[in-house]
């Protein structure tokens, strides 16, 4: 899904999504370390988690989403990298765009 910001410029969702992902996921980590600067330990997220009740699942159904997301994001960017990688390969040897001038 892209959203058109002008006649020219495209800015995709996925885009967003990782920077959303990547806030979150440097959040937990933030989060992690002030735990254990605090307590000596880590806390135990599951046990965190568990403790909301039956909202548990609903978080813990969206978290693996977006891990699958980010995984299926991830491959798709590799396999056009690829793509066009080998694409551009492929026309080294072409004289198409050699500009013809008289000696």
């Amino acid at each position: 899904m892209d959203i058109e910001i002008a006649p020219t410029k495209k800015v995709s969702i996925s885009h967003y999504m990782v920077i959303i992902l990547g806030i979150w996921f440097v959040s937990n980590l933030f989060s992690q370390m002030f735990y254990i600067g605090i307590y000596g330990s880590p806390y135990d997220g599951v046990d965190l988690l568990k403790s909301l009740g039956p909202i548990y699942y609903v978080i813990f159904l969206i978290e693996a989403l977006l891990w699958v997301w980010v995984f299926i994001f991830a491959i798709t960017k590799a396999i056009k990298h690829g793509t066009r990688n080998t694409a551009q390969i492929t026309n080294i040897g072409s004289l198409e765009n050699v500009r013809k001038t008289p000696l």
